[in-house]
């Protein structure tokens, strides 16, 4: 998986099976092909962890994705995206981007593809249960996030934390290197103070961090 955004376009299933849980594959093509979706997989970004673009006329639609999410996160935060695709053919944007209309079709796809076994049978009881209150943020649910985890894909994520769950106030280092103090949450994120330019960020509260040493940065 490199840094560099990998686009997909009528992607083969092999290669979706590098991103998806295999047992999905054949359908997330079947639904890149029936949506016109172009599937791209963006490099870790600490705002989002996807996002969805209409096509323009008659053109593709774009889902993008953050490759470092495991392969049950990535089919989540997909069906998210698809989610909000399926809203826009329906409605347009005449309704609410996270209104009843966008929870009622979410929490239908984790319901169908729940009980037809392409998520992981550990995750299938808190997965029905979320599908009836999905929120707007992502994997924004901490304690199926924190289910999620043990699915992480390598050793590399040991050590590492959602910023949901660090207290505020906390330093910590994100995945590009930066190092933040954790401030207030501004409705979906959390403004965030990075000591390396001085600027501030809001950052996805399920992205994911690590404690920073303080004295690192004592003068």
């Amino acid at each position: 998986m490199t840094k560099r955004d990998v686009p997909m376009r009528k992607t083969e299933t092999e290669t979706l099976a590098r991103f998806f849980p295999v047992e999905a594959a054949d359908r997330i093509a079947s639904l890149l092909d029936e949506y016109a979706v172009q599937l791209k997989v963006s490099r870790t970004r600490v705002s989002k962890l996807g996002d969805f673009r209409p096509g323009r006329g008659s053109g593709w639609h774009r889902i993008s994705v953050n490759a470092n999410l495991n392969q049950y996160e990535f089919l989540l935060v997909f069906l998210h995206e698809l989610s909000h695709l399926i809203v826009y053919q329906t409605h347009g944007r005449s309704v609410l981007p996270h209104g009843k209309e966008w929870k009622a079709v979410y929490g239908g796809l984790i319901r169908e593809f729940t009980e037809t076994r392409m998520f992981h049978p550990a995750l299938h009881d808190q997965l029905l249960r979320y599908s009836q209150r999905v929120k707007a943020s992502g994997v924004a649910d901490i304690s199926l996030a924190l289910a999620l985890r043990m699915f992480d894909k390598s050793d590399d994520d040991q050590g590492w934390h959602y910023l949901e769950e660090i207290p505020e106030k906390s330093l910590f280092r994100a995945r590009s290197g930066k190092v933040f103090r954790k401030g207030e949450r501004i409705r979906k994120r959390f403004r965030c103070f990075c000591l390396n330019n001085n600027l501030s960020y809001l950052i996805h509260p399920m992205a994911h961090v690590n404690y920073a040493d303080e004295r690192e940065f004592q003068q």
